[in-house]
């Protein structure tokens, strides 16, 4: 008998839906004493009763269940490794972009990129990889990634650096807010946001990043800059649905303002910042020394014209450090 994880599955799915060793065997067209033996070996290398045999007809028990769910996940992982790995061997090296981005910040801007670079590159292998920013300049180096979009980096010699636009975030909230129902019709950008003391925002529902985290750091520096005592809190580990769910009238949020334009909400999103100005969080595109193809050349120039188009309203000059 073969014991591959996939065979092991195979078995032990089939035990699970036969409830029988002998219709199990049958239907896998193997012998009684050889199914048995290799239950017999599983449950002794696991350390856990799998099925309960003490019963006709046997039942699987509460650890075997979650055992074969987990390992159905983990045949999953590991057939999409093997077939990853296979288009590695055979794709065009010209043609392969392995691209590391914050789960947030690629929520907003690959969505705008993607279109124009696929339109360019039709041929080309994409590979997506969201991690924090701290896990992804070893990335690069070891040649994981090609480009790595981040916010904060540690200068090394083998690394190249494209200055992206500065990103603007600041406070947002609907703007049929009825705790400033007074400034509803006020002018209000991410260039412009409205100056209105935080306090009088603090009986709204926060709507907080992730417990841990940069942002979440980030998050609590501004409430303790601007004395902003929120009383209710909401922790989300999606900004996108932090952002969404503030425009659309369930509290406040402090998150990226280029969320607006990109994405669709019912009202209108207000933005606010005590002393009238968007704090900047400058970005990166992290790449390796050397020779670069030109679809990662042309992939950081779009995401580059995008997000000055988005955030000045206009491009700006590609800056290199």
């Amino acid at each position: 008998m073969k014991n591959t994880l996939s065979d092991r599955l195979n078995y032990l799915t089939t035990l699970a839906e036969e409830r029988s060793v002998t219709r199990a065997a049958a239907r896998l067209f193997i012998s009684q004493p050889a199914l048995t033996a290799f239950l017999n070996r599983t449950e002794e290398e696991l350390g856990a009763r799998l099925f309960d045999r003490s019963t006709t007809p046997m039942r699987i028990t509460e650890a075997g269940a979650y055992y074969l769910s987990e390992l159905e996940k983990i045949c999953i992982m590991q057939d999409r490794l093997h077939q990853e790995l296979a288009d590695f061997s055979a794709s065009d090296p010209e043609l392969r972009l392995n691209i590391g981005i914050g789960r947030n910040r690629g929520s907003i801007w690959l969505s705008s990129v993607m279109p124009e670079l696929n339109h360019l590159y039709p041929d080309m292998k994409l590979t997506i990889f969201e991690d924090r920013d701290i896990n992804m300049l070893d990335k690069v180096l070891n040649g994981v990634l090609d480009v790595a979009v981040v916010e904060t980096y540690a200068y090394h010699s083998d690394l190249h650096y494209l200055r992206l636009p500065s990103e603007q975030y600041l406070f947002i909230t609907s703007r049929e807010n009825p705790r400033i129902a007074a400034y509803k019709d006020m002018p209000s950008t991410p260039d412009t946001p409205l100056d209105i003391p935080a306090e009088s925002l603090a009986d709204d529902l926060f709507i907080c990043p992730s417990v841990k985290g940069r942002m979440n750091r980030q998050t609590q520096w501004m409430c303790s800059t601007y004395n902003f005592q929120p009383k209710r809190t909401l922790f989300l580990s999606s900004g996108m649905t932090a952002y969404r769910m503030a425009v659309n009238g369930m509290g406040l949020t402090f998150q990226n303002a280029a969320y607006a334009s990109f994405v669709k909400t019912k009202e209108e999103p207000l933005f606010i910042m005590p002393g009238g100005k968007a704090t900047q969080h400058t970005v990166f595109a992290l790449f390796k020394g050397g020779s670069t193809t030109h679809l990662q050349q042309d992939f950081m120039r779009i995401l580059h014209e995008r997000m000055s188009l988005a955030i000045y309203g206009t491009t700006t000059p590609m800056e290199y450090m």
